[in-house]
């Protein structure tokens, strides 16, 4: 029993660790690739430029929109609304291709993996303006 409880005090405290490194991600920790990037600019143009300009998606239009958002808040939002003219119609892949587009655009660092499409990790990743 005595060591049990600094077993279950040493996992403890690395759970709880890994849950806050988890939860602190943000659009400035690399959570995109260049590749997906480049993938999401050929989605865009296909699908997007008839109606948007990539300006539409950086600077402050971009950050104003979703400052304080997750990238899950982004995706279930193209997701659901996007293209106009046909919702819903792209791959969930081609969805967060296009957010690495608009990552990139933003100036945020690319990484050594890809976004995903995983609903709950998608949740823990902030979208935000870089901090002074």
């Amino acid at each position: 029993m005595r060591r049990i409880i600094p077993f279950l005090i040493v996992f403890t405290l690395l759970s709880f660790r890994s849950i806050q490194s988890q939860s602190g991600r943000s659009v400035w920790d690399g959570v995109y690739t260049e590749g997906q990037a480049a993938r999401g600019l050929v989605v865009f143009t296909a699908s997007c430029s008839s109606c948007h300009s990539p300006a539409e998606f950086s600077g402050d239009p971009f950050l104003g929109a979703w400052d304080a958002s997750t990238a899950l808040d982004l995706f279930s939002t193209i997701q659901t609304k996007m293209p106009m003219d046909n919702p819903g119609s792209l791959k969930p892949e081609e969805y967060v291709d296009v957010m690495a587009f608009f990552f990139r655009g933003n100036a945020f660092p690319a990484g050594k993996d890809e976004l995903t499409t995983d609903r709950e990790l998608l949740k823990l990743i902030r979208i935000e303006r870089k901090k002074s």
